[in-house]
C-alpha cells in the first residue's frame, strides 16, 4: 500500500507478521510467482523478529513476478472475469414460492449445526466419532458422547435447540441487511461500510480480519459520508491483499448465500453481488468461489436439475482458473464415487493440497457432495461432513443449495425440529430469530429488486 498509515508491528492483525509473511509463502506458490522457498525462510529468519525488516520483506515479497510457465490465468477484475467466463446476463424472472427460501436458510443452518461440533476435524476422526458412538453411517448431528469422550459443541445431538452463533449465519444476515438497504446496486465501498456498522472486530478472522483493518485505514469519510473516489482508493491501495495471504481461502465463499437468496432464480445478479463482496477481501480462486456458489445456489429455486445448476454457476467463472478446473474434477468424483468414504478420499487425498480452509479444497467438498447426493438433502450434507476440511461452512453452503432445490417441506423433521425455527448470529438484535421470518425478507427483497415480476 502506497499512502496507508500502519501500525509499528506492520498492521498485523490476525496474526503477527512473522506468521503472515511466512502463510503469504504459501499464496505466492499457489498463485504461481516466481518465488525461492528456502532463500525467502532464510531472509525471515535473518530478520530475527525485527518488525519493520520482516515488513520491508513482506513488500519485496509481493512485487515477484508470475511464472512464464503457469497454466492459469486469473484475474480479479470485474470485466477480465466476465471477458475469461461465459457470462451472460439473467433472463426471464421467474416466480418462487415461500418454500424454496425457507428451504434455503433452514438448509443452511442445519448444515452449519451440523458441521460446528467437529470443525476442521479430520474426515477420519469424524468418522470414528460416529463409529465409536454407534451411529455410523452419518445420519443426523454429531453424537455429543463418543465411547469415554463428550463433545462440548453447543449443536451435538443432545444439547442443540436453535441454530447458535456461527460466523456463517452472521454474514447471511449482513448480507440480506445490506440488500434490504441498497437492493442490488451497492459497490464494495458498501460491503466495507456495512461491516463497520455492523460486527466488531473480533466477529471476523483470517483474511476479513486483515482487511477490516485495511478498510479502517483508507476509510476517509466515516460515518459522515465515502469519498468520491471510494473504489479507486481501494484498488490502489490494493486492500484484499496487503498483509492478506488468506485472500483465497473460503472467507468470501461463506458471506454470499444472502445474495443468492435475494436474487432468487437470476445467477447473473447473485454473481455479481457476490464478487462485490468477495473483492473487499479476496482475490482470484477466493473471488470466483463466491462467485460460483452465489449463482449455484440462485439457480437452485428455479432450476432443479443439479447438472443445469452447475453449468450455470460455472459459466460465471474463468475457464483458465484452478477453480474450474477443480470444480469439474469434483463434480467427476460425485458422479463416480461408490460411498461417502471413496469420495472423501479421493476429494481429500486424490486432489491438490491447500490449507484446510483455502476456497479450493473447500468448494471441491460441496460441488463433489451435491453430485453424489442425487437430490437428496440428508445424503448432501452428511457426505460433506464426511470429508472433514472446515464442515460447518460446508455443510451449510451445501444444506443452503439443497435447501433451495427441494424446499423445507422436503427437509426431515428430525433435522428441522431441533433448530425450533430460530438461530443466532451473534449480532445485537439477530439473536433467537425466525428462520422462516429471515426466509421471508429474503423473497421481500427478491421480489421488489428483480422488476417486481415475481408473485
Amino acid at each position: 500500500m502506497t499512502d496507508m498509515i500502519i501500525q509499528e508491528d506492520g498492521m498485523a492483525g490476525y496474526q503477527k507478521i512473522g506468521v503472515l509473511i511466512r502463510e503469504e509463502l504459501d499464496e505466492l506458490e499457489e498463485e504461481g510467482r516466481v518465488i525461492d522457498r528456502a532463500e525467502c525462510e532464510k531472509r525471515i529468519t535473518a530478520c530475527a523478529g525485527d518488525k519493520a525488516k520482516l515488513s520491508s520483506l513482506y513488500d519485496e515479497l509481493m512485487e515477484l513476478p508470475f511464472r512464464a510457465d503457469f497454466p492459469y490465468a486469473e484475474p480479479s477484475d470485474w470485466e477480465l472475469i466476465k471477458k475469461g467466463s461465459g457470462f451472460a446476463e439473467d433472463g426471464e424472472v421467474l416466480p418462487v414460492g415461500e418454500d424454496a427460501f425457507h428451504g434455503a436458510w433452514l438448509g443452511r443452518c442445519i448444515g452449519c449445526a451440523l458441521g460446528q461440533p467437529v470443525e476442521l476435524w479430520s474426515g477420519e476422526d469424524i468418522r470414528r466419532w460416529y463409529k465409536n458412538a454407534g451411529k455410523y453411517p452419518i445420519d443426523g448431528y454429531v453424537p455429543t458422547v463418543s465411547g469415554d469422550k463428550r463433545n462440548e459443541g453447543q449443536a451435538t445431538d443432545e444439547k442443540i435447540k436453535g441454530m447458535p452463533a456461527d460466523d456463517d449465519i452472521r454474514f447471511t444476515v449482513l448480507a440480506l441487511l445490506l440488500a434490504e438497504r441498497k437492493g442490488y446496486g451497492f459497490d464494495t465501498y458498501d460491503v466495507g461500510a456495512h461491516w463497520m456498522y455492523s460486527i466488531p472486530y473480533r466477529c471476523v478472522c483470517t483474511a476479513e480480519n486483515q482487511v477490516y483493518l485495511n478498510f479502517a485505514s483508507v476509510d476517509e469519510f466515516g460515518p459522515w459520508g465515502r469519498p468520491e473516489n471510494a473504489l479507486d482508493i481501494l484498488k490502489r491501495e490494493r486492500i484484499n491483499e496487503y498483509r492478506n495471504p488468506y485472500r483465497e481461502w473460503i472467507g468470501a465463499q461463506i458471506r454470499i448465500d444472502g445474495y443468492a437468496y435475494c436474487a432468487a432464480g437470476l445467477p447473473a445478479a447473485a454473481a455479481e453481488m457476490a464478487y462485490k463482496d468477495a473483492f473487499l477481501s479476496h482475490t482470484k480462486n477466493g473471488i470466483y468461489s463466491a462467485m460460483f456458489f452465489a449463482a449455484l445456489i440462485a439457480c437452485a429455486f428455479t432450476e432443479k436439475s443439479v447438472e443445469k445448476c452447475f453449468e450455470t454457476a460455472l459459466s460465471f467463472v474463468p475457464e483458465r482458473s484452478r477453480f474450474y478446473e477443480t470444480a469439474l474434477a469434483a463434480k467427476r468424483i460425485g458422479q463416480t464415487a461408490r460411498s461417502r468414504e471413496e469420495l472423501a478420499d479421493r476429494v481429500i487425498n486424490g486432489m491438490p493440497k491447500y490449507n484446510a480452509v483455502h476456497a479450493l479444497n473447500n468448494s471441491a467438498v460441496c460441488i463433489a457432495s451435491i453430485f453424489f447426493a442425487n437430490g437428496d438433502f440428508v445424503n448432501a450434507v452428511c457426505t460433506a461432513l464426511t470429508c472433514g476440511l472446515d464442515t460447518d461452512c460446508n455443510c451449510a453452503t451445501v444444506g443452503s443449495f439443497m435447501g433451495a432445490l427441494v424446499g423445507a417441506k422436503q427437509i426431515p423433521e428430525r433435522f428441522a425440529k431441533p433448530l425450533g425455527d430460530t438461530f443466532s448470529s451473534g449480532m445485537t438484535g439477530f439473536d433467537n430469530a425466525s428462520i422462516k421470518e429471515f426466509a421471508l425478507r429474503c423473497k421481500a427483497v427478491r421480489d421488489k429488486y428483480a422488476g417486481g415480476k415475481a408473485k
